[in-house]
């Protein structure tokens, strides 16, 4: 196999060399070679990973995170990345002050317990190792088979204490490489490599009562998250220690003496086996849940041990009703990214469409599960026998963001329109949200908002906003599904192509990866692709014969970087939820906001953005140094003493896009697009979430009418939510296009854009005084009245007079005050911006 190398450039001058196989991304084999690259979701959407290519050849996969302008700059993304040859490549930031946390080196064996024929205790001395080994308690270190070029995945037996010993509880395999080594070769002294430190599986923030369960050897990362727990936590906390066999325990002093020194923690112990030695509970560890240690629900569970036994746990939740409960569990991957993937083409030839058709009758596939696609499921239910959701990332967690939604992390709320389409889908859904810990607030009294470089004073409308972290929506939305028959949920199921009858021009199913590799063909009578803004359905189209339909694109470069911050009592707000800051454009180009993931309080989220920036913050000393860079200082004072609650978590947005299904005139029957896989916006505005709902309102209405296969259905919704993108474009292009850096911006302009721009700033300093100006701005914003209501005679009269009467007096006007001695940046939109040089 063909070996070639790449060399790996720092900001301060260090250079790394490593080679790299064909089948290896960059990424993979630098986090092989202890070589740090930044990186967070490893699926070319994020945008973390970012680096150029300043030699070489390469290809890329999944390249989301990037635009047209950088990808064309030879921007990659190292996830995603694989060299043809040999290649380097520059990062922007230096080698050992970086948020890789990647150690990789040599360690000793310094013993191996053998508890049992199932069970050893490895201790490995890493004092020698070049850096320390940081980690959080239950992420896992990879381990080299000594003698082998196998790795194996071991969690972490403790907590990171600094020491120079590392412990790992390790499952025996009857014929394993990294078994029989232990088993009957291992001794002190010995060398091996290791690397670390990695995983999800970590204990988040306390918070509500916490169980944590245990099978086997899984106890190594739960016995670490116990002993990371404070001498109070604050909740109740259950740990649940199962085995097969009595022989197989192991640490049981350690778990009496952490219920000792630990308020409110139980610990409860369960053999499989009879056993005359064991005189304790014997059962399943699912045996030992029980509805008061989880609280009815409203608790986080943390799994680890064997698959069965996560599954069973899971099921057994959802079982007894217990679908608030959040869920944690370990997915050990091999190593870094995902090896090249291509997936396997449909063969037509082997296909017997008439088979297909007929067995898609009654059945409606939906390509996504976000709340767009969700809704869209609820919809379709009312039509379709069975509904299919297929969706690529794993199951929808109250607390946590999905790895293929980076956004999920950061800023979002329901406006009043959204509300009103999710209530007509889900009845009560909002009252749901908020006994769940949403906000449910007036936006005019509880958002302190900052606008053409002034706050806002706060007042009162009758505008009410729905404000909490994405996935706690999202999982508000999902759980509903959970009692509807016609609806199955199928995680980790990505669509790689459409299955199209050419005779009746019509979709009649879709392809996903089946076992063995080879493409799995689920029927479908209606296709909706609700996959967001990433969507490869035009692909798709483009291979069938159909064609892509045309793309309308603005390159604006966005890039958000969102952390989570413990806030003590005496910290909280209580005056206020949110705090956003708007960029007044041209002048300013960055944005930021801050708010309380839910009414706990307990947790400040801050998202900062930056337009036409590169390179996000990294660390927490540039997550603060970025805050310092945002339109307010109250950001960065807002953050200063907190405890950070999460990493950073980066999500690119290089472009918003419009898909114009509605130009095409050859559209298939039996297939619509909703959300981002139709257009997406700028996500500053807040429009997307929506917008979305609102599209499946208008979806829901011709399907009624025309059924799934009229070749009426996809023209009459494409038209009527073209005029719903075109309203929500004029309003965000408004802003964007006021940065000269903006590709091709002379040619977006209207004719008629100066005036446009002048009438808004008006608008804008007519809000900060006139609270009913103020509500009819925040119904538009809401998507309750058209942007022309900015135009009625009432509302442009006390515009213009304000104008006038200041003009008049010899005075300034707010924006004129606030911005006088500013210049707007004005690079063109091939040089690409890092958060160095907007310092």
């Amino acid at each position: 196999m063909t070996v070639r190398h790449v060399t790996v450039g720092y900001s301060d001058g260090t250079h790394k060399t490593m080679p790299v196989r064909p089948d290896q991304s960059i990424l993979e084999v630098a986090e092989e070679h202890g070589v740090a690259i930044v990186n967070e979701c490893q699926s070319g959407i994020c945008g973390t990973c970012v680096a150029t290519c300043t030699a070489g050849r390469y290809d890329m996969g999944r390249t989301e995170g990037l635009s047209d302008v950088e990808r064309a700059a030879r921007k990659i993304l190292t996830c995603q990345t694989f060299a043809e040859s040999d290649c380097e490549i520059e990062l922007q930031y230096p080698v050992d002050d970086n948020a890789a946390l990647l150690v990789s080196g040599d360690g000793v064996v310094t013993g191996v317990d053998m508890v049992s024929p199932g069970t050893a205790v490895l201790r490995v001395d890493v004092s020698a190792m070049a850096g320390t080994i940081g980690y959080r308690a239950g992420q896992f270190a990879q381990l080299q088979v000594p003698g082998s070029d196998q790795w194996r995945n071991y969690s972490y037996a403790h907590p990171a204490d600094g020491g120079g010993e590392l412990e790992f509880i390790i499952r025996l395999l009857p014929d394993g490489a990294m078994s029989n080594y232990l088993r009957d070769h291992a001794k002190q002294g010995d060398r091996i490599a290791l690397r670390g430190s990695k995983g999800n599986f970590y204990l988040r923030p306390i918070v509500r009562p916490v169980v944590l369960v245990a099978g086997g050897t899984g106890l190594s990362a739960i016995l670490a998250m116990a002993q990371s727990l404070p001498a109070d936590p604050g909740q109740p906390v259950s740990l649940l220690y199962g085995v097969t066999s009595a022989e197989d325990l192991c640490k049981l002093d350690e778990l009496e003496q952490l219920e000792h020194r630990v308020a409110g923690l139980q610990v409860h112990v369960t053999v499989a086996r009879r056993d005359d030695d064991w005189s304790g509970r014997t059962g399943l560890v699912t045996d030992l849940l029980d509805e008061a240690m989880l609280a009815g629900g409203d608790a986080d569970a943390y799994l680890c041990g064997p698959a069965a036994m996560v599954e069973a746990t899971r099921t057994w939740l959802s079982a007894n009703g217990f679908h608030r409960a959040g869920l944690y569990h370990e997915k050990f991957a091999a190593s870094g990214a995902a090896r090249r993937r291509t997936p396997a083409r449909l063969d037509y030839s082997a296909l017997d469409l008439a088979a297909v058709r007929r067995s898609g009758r009654g059945i409606a596939v939906v390509i996504g599960g976000s709340i767009a696609g969700i809704a869209a499921a609820k919809v379709c239910s009312d039509t379709f026998d069975r509904v299919i959701v297929l969706e690529k990332d794993d199951a929808h967690r109250r607390r946590e963001g999905r790895p293929g939604a980076a956004q999920g992390w950061h800023l979002h709320h329901l406006l009043t329109a959204g509300q009103i389409e999710l209530e007509r889908f889900f009845p009560g859904i909002v009252d749901d949200m908020v006994r769940e810990g949403a906000f449910k607030v007036d936006m005019a009294a509880q958002y302190r908002i900052r606008l053409g470089g002034t706050w806002k004073k706060p007042g009162t409308s009758d505008i009410e906003i729905v404000c909490a972290g994405r996935p706690l929506l999202e999982w508000c939305v999902r759980r509903r599904l959970d009692d509807e028959p016609r609806i199955d949920f199928r995680y980790e199921s990505e669509v790689t192509d459409l299955v199209f009858d050419r005779a009746t021009n019509a979709v009649i199913g879709v392809a996903v990866p089946g076992d063995g590799g080879e493409p799995e063909v689920i029927p479908a009578e209606f296709v909706l692709d609700a996959s967001g803004k990433n969507t490869h359905v035009p692909e798709f189209l483009e291979r069938i014969g159909i064609g892509a339909p045309e793309v309308e694109q603005d390159i604006i470069n966005c890039f958000y970087s969102t952390m989570q911050h413990q806030v003590p009592p005496e910290r909280q707000w209580q005056d206020k939820v949110m705090v956003i800051c708007y960029a007044y454009r041209p002048y300013e180009d960055t944005y930021a906001a801050q708010y309380y993931t839910d009414s706990s309080r307990t947790i400040l989220s801050t998202s900062l953005v930056a337009y036409n920036c590169y390179s996000p913050p990294r660390t927490v000393r540039e997550f603060r140094e970025f805050a310092d860079l945002m339109p307010s200082p109250v950001i960065g004072e807002n953050i200063d003493g907190l405890q950070p609650a999460s990493p950073i978590y980066n999500f690119r947005y290089p472009n918003m896009l419009r898909l114009h299904y509605e130009k095409k005139r050859n559209l298939p029957r039996a297939l619509l697009a909703v959300g981002d896989a139709y257009t997406s916006a700028d996500p500053v505005s807040g429009l997307g979430m929506s917008l979305a709902l609102k599209e499946v309102r208008e979806m829901q209405l011709p399907l009624s009418k025309y059924g799934p296969t009229h070749r009426e259905l996809p023209r009459k919704y494409y038209r009527t939510i073209a005029k719903m993108a075109d309203t929500a474009w004029f309003v965000i292009r408004e802003q964007n296009l006021r940065f000269n850096w903006l590709k091709d911006v002379d040619k977006k302009r209207p004719f008629y854009f100066g005036a446009l721009t002048w009438y808004m700033d008006r608008l804008l300093e007519l809000v900060h005084d006139d609270l009913d100006a103020y509500r009819e701005f925040l119904a538009v914003v809401h998507l309750v009245k058209p942007p022309l209501a900015f135009m009625k005679p009432g509302i442009a009269s006390r515009v213009i007079g304000k104008w006038a009467r200041t003009r008049l007096s010899g005075q300034k006007t707010l924006i004129a005050r606030n911005y006088e001695n500013h210049t707007a940046p004005a690079e063109p939109a091939d040089q690409l911006v890092t958060v160095s040089d907007l310092r």
